[in-house]
């Protein structure tokens, strides 16, 4: 019997590996230069991770270790990327930068006048290469010690890089698991690198304890450890360990931008959107210092500082990404102007693993979500209603009609509406990404038609009778942008486990969808119960009438409910959704005319309903006194049969638990 041995490693871009040529392995390679054909070189850059040490939940432990991982090589023979190889240089005009904060890569600020003239300057003090100063390497030395252990560690990591990365993709994954095992087997003392990676790790392990337990991970301690102490340990130390960095390097890195990233997305986790914002600020101006926001020329000859290059602009996109979500959502003005991202897309093509020894260079990589995220951004940058302004229905159609024409037409087949699923198997977090992308997709549309919501009835008066018209076709068309939006945070909950998360897209989506389907159910004109079908963005839907509504409504506030035993968003979020729900039914009730029957039997029903909603006046019908609203304890009692046969088992269904 032949020993079997270890499977040789691909080291070859794909065209050269198909045609068993040997290749320089930079991009492009000599051979697809050669042939002219640039575009087709490609690297099978995202191999199956290898697994940390241990496991979450005792999941069967993986075939390598990354205890035993600790020669510093990337997986499948690529070279190694340090967290600032390439991108932060020893400059003699550095202290020039700190006092007068200039950028120092500028091709045309007055440092760059300095640079070209070659004029003497002193150097800083304190350079990022060199060993730190003593002041300070004992806080350094110290916060490393006091890190929580390996073992730890490795089980959050890799959690992480399993379950959470592809929401946002700060990191690359393969590449930031080859660093982390080569900063465990380096001597990390001194180094302010050293300490800006164990800020990164720790901050990551923060976030991946928001999410824990989880229905694949149901735990609640590791090590004998609980997770609240493990947050605590990792956020103080992590926190000192990023002030030391920036007081001894001012620039910082590429990797100081992702570990505020993560900072500020576990803000959002914690429900505190305030602060989530306010890290995007940090992690902007954090990207512009370390200048990963530019596009220099890299030869073609360095394959590893082109592949770092394209790793900076992958997390540039990423903080794009959120930036404009943000603005879009919150009506803040962004930090980071659409020319900057124009200029910085990703341009290698990083084949995805999809398990199996034929590579299909036509499967969608990763990326490809947080791509079309990135144009989202820069469409309604570019096309968006102006500040301020009273809306024009007409603007809003055209705006409307832009979106489906430039944007819809360009999803890829595996993200569309309609979407291809024959990677769906092979790339499990796929259709997670392709919900996160519908759910950002209908949100847009919201927001193009939210401010007719705010149009005074006087304004809606002084309108043309086709702008009315328009305007009432526009409504409709929201309020099935807000059901669609629903049914997209839906599935990617139920992909989630239907479990407790403080993922702040299924959380912030389902309030804001809320939100606008209520309001539209509490307006009088909100009249879609008749009528043929009609369609969202090409797809063609029932027309949305005030049952359907309703009953997307209150499955929202169903899941609102169940989340806000873990976040206090989604506490807050039901507040307010179960008054509107109040205001909607009631809206309902008075704009029905009521039979003598109805006026009779709500002549006899208790007080106490009518007084709680300030209704009791005795000239109009409310609610009888069977109507269910389980869901809404806090504000009503008991209450009475409904008069509306047509809602009564809505509500019912509604309320039942969430599965």
């Amino acid at each position: 019997m032949h020993p079997v041995g270890r499977k040789r490693r691909v080291t070859t871009c794909l065209p050269c590996y198909t045609r068993k040529q040997k290749c320089n392995r930079q991009y492009p390679c000599n051979h697809c230069t050669r042939r002219r054909r640039p575009e087709e070189c490609v690297y099978r850059l995202s191999p199956a991770e290898p697994p940390l040490r241990g496991s979450l939940g005792g999941n069967a432990p993986r075939s390598r270790s990354l205890e035993n991982a600790q020669d510093g090589s990337q997986p499948d023979g690529l070279p190694m990327i340090s967290p600032s190889e390439g991108s932060r240089s020893d400059s003699p005009h550095s202290g020039l930068a700190k006092s007068f904060g200039y950028f120092e890569d500028s091709a045309s600020n007055t440092m760059a006048l300095l640079k070209n003239l070659e004029l003497d300057s002193e150097r800083d003090m304190i350079r990022p290469q060199e060993v730190i100063a003593a002041s300070s390497r004992e806080t350094i030395t110290q916060n490393l010690e006091r890190m929580p252990s390996r073992q730890i560690l490795d089980l959050l990591v890799q959690y992480f890089v399993d379950e959470l990365n592809w929401m946002k993709q700060v990191v690359h994954a393969p590449s930031f698991v080859a660093q982390y095992q080569k900063w465990w087997a380096k001597d990390r003392s001194f180094s302010v690198d050293a300490a800006e990676f164990a800020a990164l790790i720790l901050r990551i392990c923060v976030y991946a304890v928001q999410f824990l337990p989880s229905p694949s991970h149901p735990i609640d301690q590791l090590c004998g450890k609980s997770l609240s102490e493990i947050h605590d340990a990792c956020n103080t130390i992590s926190d000192n360990l990023a002030k030391a960095c920036v007081s001894l390097d001012w620039k910082g890195s590429l990797v100081r931008v992702q570990h505020l990233l993560f900072d500020a997305l576990t803000s959002s986790c914690q429900g505190r959107t305030d602060q989530f914002w306010e890290g995007i600020a940090s992690a902007s101006r954090a990207a512009q210092k370390a200048g990963i926001h530019t596009d220099t020329l890299v030869p073609v000859d360095e394959g590893n500082q082109r592949l770092e290059k394209e790793l900076q602009r992958r997390t540039f996109c990423s903080l794009y990404v959120l930036d404009s979500h943000l603005a879009r959502q919150l009506d803040r003005v962004p930090f980071l102007p659409d020319s900057l991202v124009a200029d910085v897309l990703p341009q290698l093509h990083l084949t995805p693993d999809i398990g199996s020894l034929h590579i299909d260079i036509n499967a969608p990589e990763a990326f490809t979500e947080r791509l079309m995220q990135v144009q989202l951004g820069r469409f309604w940058r570019n096309v968006g209603r102006r500040r301020s302004e009273v809306y024009d229905p007409t603007q809003g159609e055209n705006r409307y009609e832009r979106f489906c024409a430039e944007y819809i037409r360009t999803l890829p087949s595996a993200l569309a509406l309609r979407p291809d699923k024959r990677w769906d198997d092979r790339l499990p977090k796929l259709p997670m990404q392709r919900q996160l992308l519908h759910i950002a997709i209908f949100d847009s549309v919201c927001w193009n038609f939210r401010p007719l919501l705010l149009l005074k009835p006087s304004q809606v008066a002084s309108l043309p009778a086709y702008k009315k018209v328009l305007l009432q076709s526009q409504k409709s068309r929201l309020a099935l942008a807000a059901m669609k939006e629903l049914e997209a945070v839906s599935t990617l909950h139920a992909l989630f486990g239907g479990a407790h998360t403080r993922f702040g897209a299924i959380i912030f989506n389902t309030f804001e969808a809320a939100v606008l389907l209520l309001i539209l159910c509490s307006e009088t004109d909100f009249n879609t119960d008749q009528g043929e079908d009609t369609d969202i963005l090409g797809l063609k839907v029932d027309r949305p009438t005030w049952g359907k509504a309703m009953h997307a409504a209150e499955e929202a506030l169903s899941r609102l409910q169940i989340l806000a035993e873990v976040s206090d968003m989604a506490a807050s979020g039901v507040r307010a959704v179960s008054q509107l729900v109040i205001k909607a039914t009631r809206s309902r009730v008075l704009s029905e005319p009521a039979t003598p029957a109805e006026s009779t039997r709500n002549s006899s029903s208790p007080d106490t309903f009518s007084n709680l909603l300030g209704m009791n006046d005795g000239s109009q019908p409310w609610i009888s006194e069977d109507w269910n609203t389980s869901l809404m304890t806090d504000l009503l009692p008991t209450t009475g049969e409904d008069s509306f046969p047509e809602l009564q088992p809505l509500l019912l269904d509604s309320y039942l638990p969430w599965n």
